[in-house]
């Protein structure tokens, strides 16, 4: 048995129409000869999802041997939004993205998309990792009151869903002022990752920093460069901006 669970199931857009359950991204997607200005100036401001992750020691996430993949990212998502924002805590925000997953699944340790996940977290909000364990299974836990209340702290967000397999709007979302984290649920791999910055690469051309939620140990620090070329890319069958997050 694999030491991490995946989860990515392709999203049935016939069931769950684009657009449906939150806006179409409302940004530029900007033309592919100024990402690398966009880029450059976002290093040099210290400004992309990245940054802010970074800047505010997020934890990442580890889904263990659960199949809640399509909610982990997600929430990692909430958690750089709210570093974005401007919120800091010591010690550093770590969410618990099972709670909202087996709450939406029925207790079930099965797959989805980020959509579901986006629906999970607007119904039932997210606890800490101090009042939920990260990849607990547990009917009883959920419903303690002290989940319960913690969970309705963290779970507001907003989010722009942008179009199936459209990289250069996912890219823009990236890389431009108003940058967000995007969520890209990737049908070669069966797993959703969080792309966190745009990058270029002579040679590689561009790609997407991500972070998994395997732990920090995967790929030396939980995170990876996805190229846009190649069979292993962020050619994603969905993806979701997160645009803000707040805590109430």
């Amino acid at each position: 048995m694999s030491e991490f669970g995946t989860g990515f199931i392709d999203r049935d857009f016939d069931a769950q129409p684009f657009a449906s359950v939150v806006p179409e991204y409302s940004g530029q997607t900007y033309p592919r000869d100024v990402w690398r200005d966009l880029i450059k100036e976002q290093d040099e401001r210290k400004c992309s999802p990245y940054d802010a992750f970074k800047s505010a020691n997020c934890p990442i996430l580890n889904q263990s041997r659960t199949n809640y993949c399509w909610c982990f990212g997600l929430v990692q998502g909430v958690a750089v939004a709210l570093a974005q924002s401007g919120y800091d805590e010591s010690p550093p925000l770590h969410l618990s993205a099972s709670y909202p997953a087996q709450l939406y699944k029925g207790y079930r340790n099965v797959g989805g998309w980020a959509m579901q996940a986006v629906k999970a977290v607007q119904d039932h909000g997210i606890p800490t990792v101090q009042v939920f364990q990260e990849a607990l299974i547990s009917r009883s836990h959920a419903q303690r009151s002290i989940v319960k209340k913690s969970a309705k702290k963290y779970g507001i967000a907003e989010y722009e869903e942008i179009p199936s397999r459209d990289f250069s709007t996912a890219f823009s979302a990236l890389i431009a002022p108003d940058c967000s984290p995007v969520t890209l649920g990737l049908s070669w791999w069966g797993h959703l990752v969080l792309g966190i910055k745009g990058v270029y690469e002579e040679g590689k051309g561009y790609g997407i920093l991500i972070v998994n939620s395997w732990g920090k140990n995967w790929s030396g620090d939980g995170m990876q460069v996805l190229w846009e070329k190649g069979s292993r890319n962020c050619i994603a069958q969905e993806y979701v901006a997160v645009k803000s997050a707040k805590v109430i």
